[in-house]
């Protein structure tokens, strides 16, 4: 009887075991995400303390993906071929303490920037490896153990807008340090889930395969859906509190949004994941576009309590194709999984990340509303990347 590998044994549990080891990386998740998504809320204060404009405030998200999204290809390569856990434990600890200390201490825009981009590195290394390692749990229902992964991502950005704000009005800015230790805890058990360490990939698979270039010309098309669709959610995560707080609105009021606005998103992703399974990836994909849109203007022309239904169903649009671009991306690269995951979501969300700062440039010179409208219409320029796409055997 045939042997299966080490690794494979390492990373193919019983049912329940799988369960609880995906449950182990969604905590993870769940407080990696937290950490980059702290910001956003704060941003009307840290805008007076370290002075910088509506323009400045949206190049932030473009710069700090340089190392959070772009070094993901990078950094899940390098996990594919080296294993260990400390993309994942030491990726953790990195983001939680300096973005928490940039949070605290930084007393300029450009000392601000330069924490932000050093933490990013910590959450490039975590997510391609964590995300492979999940992919690599199960054959069967790929979609649902994946989206279950992401869904501890979606509820970290919820939790994110509260937290800092919660812990701003109890101990000040300076006070924000102790959002650090959450993340600590977690990598420590994060730790105790990777042992043993996983192994590495077997060197007979090799990146330079002849299947390689149809991927990347494949993934091309893939890399754009993910662009445009990161640019529409960065663009409403940054310009919602300073909307917000143009409209005279309460701190605490436009982190609620946040919050409702991930939450929602959680059962997106969940419900994305769990369609894609059933329906298949474009329908997913078209479909959340064309809700995606829409909802934008929606959330612009409505009042009171339509409000906060128009950016519940914004998140649920928004993030409902998460873990269908993963399966997507790890379909393209089968041997290379690590780095399928850091080019899905890092090269792809960096395009839309760096797209965002000319955003912020539409809501400087003309208004925020122009900026969301912007936006409605860019996301829609996705759809057409979506119909070439060759859909997975199943995904």
């Amino acid at each position: 009887m045939n042997q299966a590998p080490a690794a494979d044994v390492h990373h193919t549990p019983t049912a329940r075991g799988t369960v609880w080891k995906t449950l182990g990386f969604t905590l993870s998740h769940f407080f990696n995400d937290s950490y980059p998504s702290l910001y956003p809320a704060l941003l009307p204060v840290l805008m007076v303390d370290m002075k910088f404009s509506v323009a400045l405030a949206g190049l932030l998200s473009s710069i700090v993906a340089l190392t959070t999204q772009l070094l993901q290809p990078v950094m899940g390569l390098w996990a594919d071929r080296v294993g260990t856990r400390y993309f994942v434990v030491g990726g953790l600890l990195a983001g939680s303490v300096l973005t928490a200390g940039a949070l605290a201490w930084a007393p300029s825009y450009a000392v601000f920037v330069a924490l932000l981009l050093i933490a990013g590195l910590g959450n490039a290394a975590f997510h391609p490896h964590a995300s492979a390692l999940v992919g690599d749990l199960t054959k069967e229902r790929k979609g649902f153990f994946m989206s279950l992964f992401m869904i501890g991502g979606n509820l970290g950005r919820a939790m994110a807008p509260i937290m800092v704000t919660t812990a701003y009005l109890w101990w000040g800015r300076h006070g924000l340090w102790v959002l650090a230790l959450p993340g600590v805890v977690v990598a420590l058990l994060a730790y105790r889930l990777l042992t043993p360490p996983p192994k590495p990939r077997p060197r007979s698979s090799q990146l330079l395969t002849r299947g390689l270039f149809p991927a990347i010309w494949g993934a091309g098309a893939l890399l754009l859906v993910v662009a445009l669709r990161n640019l529409a959610s960065m663009a409403a995560l940054t310009l919602i509190p300073i909307y917000w707080r143009h409209l005279h609105r309460p701190l605490t009021e436009s982190a609620l949004l946040l919050t409702v606005m991930f939450l929602t998103g959680a059962v997106g992703n969940m419900s994305g994941g769990a369609l894609s399974d059933r329906l298949g990836a474009k329908p997913v994909m078209i479909g959340s576009a064309l809700l995606t849109s829409a909802t934008i203007w929606w959330f612009l022309s409505s009042r009171g309590w339509t409000t906060w239904l128009a950016i519940g169903v914004l998140g649920f649009a928004l993030y409902s194709t998460g873990s269908v671009v993963m399966v997507f991306g790890q379909a393209l690269f089968p041997q290379n999984k690590g780095m399928a995951s850091g080019l899905t979501l890092g090269v792809g969300n960096t395009l839309g990340a760096l797209a965002v700062g000319l955003i912020g440039l539409v809501a400087s010179h003309w208004s925020i509303p122009a900026a969301f409208e912007a936006t409605a219409v860019i996301v829609l320029a996705s759809i057409p990347f979506v119909v070439p796409l060759k859909t997975p055997e199943r995904i």
